[in-house]
């Protein structure tokens, strides 16, 4: 069936899921990005170190873990939820998605915050237990919000051209969402930073009186930027998750449709035999190993490999960003000839090729600008490649719910949207082991930044391992019934 995209959902959904996506990224990318940084900075820049390297990791790796095994349970809980407002719902929101992003996004808002507050101002296992505590406390709410909410893009659209435009609606809010909680943060954070500013003049006027040239070795670096920001965003991601709870109307009507017995242990079972799934599950996830420890290593590539700051990374991703929304202009056109496996197999080569010269641009031997002129064209190149996978994971994700519903005859787009996040979220937890063992191992101090440097061609091999496992993707044929 050919059915009109026009009619599976409206303009302003579409929109509403945009905006939403925007508070995923605020809620979850700040913390990915600059989390490990915060509490571990480089060594010997004048950063209060919370908790070492060594073992810092292991507080994004704990929280990671816990919200991969929390999503599936979410989604069956969400697929099971009757959309008639029950006397329990202090609310009454009616649906089975809307009533989880509606608390959820609310009781996160206080978790987003409180992370930032570790109780200790020096290196403490306080810090550890206090960063790790908030960290699975913030995924849990995030999870409650998250995973009915990807439920919905799959469920009002059901034909491949509706997805591919829905999916373009979800990609430019996670491009901008991006934008705004990885390249707005670098610049902000320094802006928003009092002490370090009045520290920067002071210095300098001492520089002058002293007639030292090197002003800068006693800049003092507070968590004050990082609090503020924390605390704007948290803010903006509410008002962003708050908007679809109350434009989009759920198209699923548990009182009309017939009783489904929603197991989760038959779910799980079904999608382990369900071969796309397993397939793209496993792809993503070592793609995503590489492609996410890159990014966590960046604001340290940023310091030690270019020599830059914090405002350094912003100058890196606005060219992702802009080709990012370059590539929207004929992935549409693309999806006529290709299907969604060739897509993401292109997608995922484009990255997998990039980073390894992350490698080559920071231990080159020029000046500061060539870096980040280099840098600037690495990131734009690999921003391509992310455009196409944003838009494309509605489609494949729609497809494999689809024929999980014409083998079981349930539609279960919560328990995949689950333990979809179960491979991601593996991956984030491996990413965070593979970025933060190899600074332990081999150095991320401005005397050795050995560890920074390796991690881009480490990435690269997990991404390409990916690439080379989407090429078994099955061409799925699907159809719908009115």
């Amino acid at each position: 069936m050919d059915t009109n995209n026009q009619k599976e959902f409206a303009w302003y959904e579409g929109l509403a899921l945009c905006l939403a996506m925007i508070g995923i990224q605020l809620s979850s990318e700040v913390m990915n990005q600059w989390g490990t940084y915060f509490y571990s900075p480089s060594v010997g820049v004048g950063r209060t170190v919370y908790v070492a390297v060594g073992i810092v990791g292991y507080i994004f790796i704990a929280g990671t873990i816990w919200d991969a095994a929390l999503g599936p349970f979410v989604g069956i809980w969400s697929d099971r939820t009757k959309t008639k407002p029950g006397l329990l719902r202090l609310v009454p929101i009616r649906g089975r998605r809307l009533p989880f992003i509606f608390w959820g996004s609310i009781l996160m808002t206080f978790t987003a915050i409180a992370f930032w507050y570790p109780p200790v101002p020096r290196e403490s296992t306080l810090n550890f237990i206090y960063g790790t505590a908030i960290l699975c406390l913030h995924w849990t709410f995030f999870g409650i919000a998250m995973v009915p909410l990807n439920s919905l893009a799959p469920e009002i659209a059901r034909s491949e051209s509706a997805r591919v435009k829905i999916g373009t609606w979800v990609a430019v809010g996670m491009i901008v969402g991006l934008a705004l909680a990885v390249v707005v943060p670098g610049i902000l954070i320094e802006l928003l930073d009092p002490a370090r500013s009045v520290i920067a003049v002071d210095t300098a006027n001492a520089a002058l009186e002293h007639g030292s040239a090197e002003s800068g070795e006693m800049v003092i670096y507070s968590p004050t930027g990082y609090r503020r920001l924390a605390l704007l965003l948290a803010l903006v991601s509410l008002v962003m998750f708050q908007i679809p709870v109350w434009t989009i109307r759920e198209r699923y009507d548990s009182e009309k449709a017939p009783d489904e017995k929603h197991l989760f242990v038959d779910g799980l079972k079904d999608a382990l035999h369900n071969r796309a799934f397993v397939i793209y599950a496993a792809a993503f996830f070592l793609f995503a190993v590489g492609f996410q420890g890159a990014q966590r290593v960046l604001p340290y590539w940023a310091e030690l490999g270019l020599g830059g700051s914090e405002s350094t990374v912003t100058y890196m991703m606005i060219p992702f960003i802009v080709l990012a929304f370059v590539s929207y202009c004929f992935i549409p056109i693309a999806t006529k000839y290709l299907h969604v496996k060739w897509m993401l197999f292109i997608a995922l080569f484009i990255i997998a090729s990039g980073m390894p010269f992350m490698y080559i641009v920071g231990a080159a031997d020029w000046t500061h600008a060539t870096k980040l002129i280099m840098g600037m064209i690495l990131f734009g190149y690999c921003g391509i490649g992310q455009g196409i996978i944003y838009v494309m994971m509605i489609p494949i994700i729609g497809e494999i719910i689809d024929i999980d519903e014409q083998t079981s005859g349930k539609r279960r787009e919560a328990l995949y949207n689950g333990l979809s996040a179960v491979a991601w979220k593996s991956a984030m937890a491996g990413s965070i082991f593979l970025a933060t063992q190899s600074m332990n191992v081999w150095g991320n101090s401005v005397e050795n930044s050995m560890g920074v440097l390796l991690v881009g061609p480490l990435a690269g091999l997990f991404a390409f391992a990916g690439m080379i496992l989407i090429c078994f993707y099955p061409r799925i044929q699907t159809s719908h019934k009115q």
